[in-house]
């Protein structure tokens, strides 16, 4: 009986460590895809690199830098990321609503950056942008939403974000 016990033990905990190596290569795969995608952006558009996040900066930004503390309201469109744009899951953006049949207000979205009111990556690819800035934020499910299952996304999903930042208040 105590043998069986401990057989039991030892084998889930086995299959957990088993399921976070599965994980780490996962993001290890998915990060590999992200950076070979942003690469073959690199010569089109600036990319900037923060802590495994991509910053595609498509459109910059003439305005105030965002930095700790600002308010900042941005219109976004989130995807599943597939070599580029896959799947979309959600938009506060009035013209991709439009183009895709999603109900939205179309009002940004508004924050107080550096609170834990964002995804990491969201947070780690917003550093540095600019008021009128369109850029592209992307990262694996390591900075997104992990190994959970959020709405009508699978788990360890790797995210793109289209980002249009209308304002920041400082």
């Amino acid at each position: 009986m105590v043998r069986n016990l401990f057989i039991i033990c030892l084998a889930a905990v086995f299959a957990i460590g088993c399921d976070k190596e599965d994980r780490k290569n996962t993001y290890a795969d998915q990060e590999s895809r992200i950076d070979a995608w942003a690469t073959s952006q690199g010569a089109e558009f600036p990319v900037v690199l923060n802590s495994g996040v991509v910053r595609v900066v498509v459109t910059e930004g003439s305005g105030s830098e965002l930095q700790k503390g600002d308010s900042l309201y941005f219109h976004y469109s989130g995807y599943v990321f597939s070599n580029g744009k896959g799947g979309l899951f959600y938009t506060n953006d009035p013209e991709v609503a439009e183009e895709t049949g999603f109900i939205t207000d179309g009002k940004p979205i508004g924050i107080k950056y550096g609170s834990s009111a964002l995804l990491k990556g969201l947070s780690l690819g917003l550093e540095g942008v600019k008021e009128g800035e369109h850029c592209y934020i992307v990262f694996s499910a390591r900075y997104g939403y992990g190994n959970q299952i959020i709405a009508n996304l699978p788990k360890l999903t790797p995210l793109f974000f289209d980002i249009k930042v209308d304002k920041i208040l400082k």
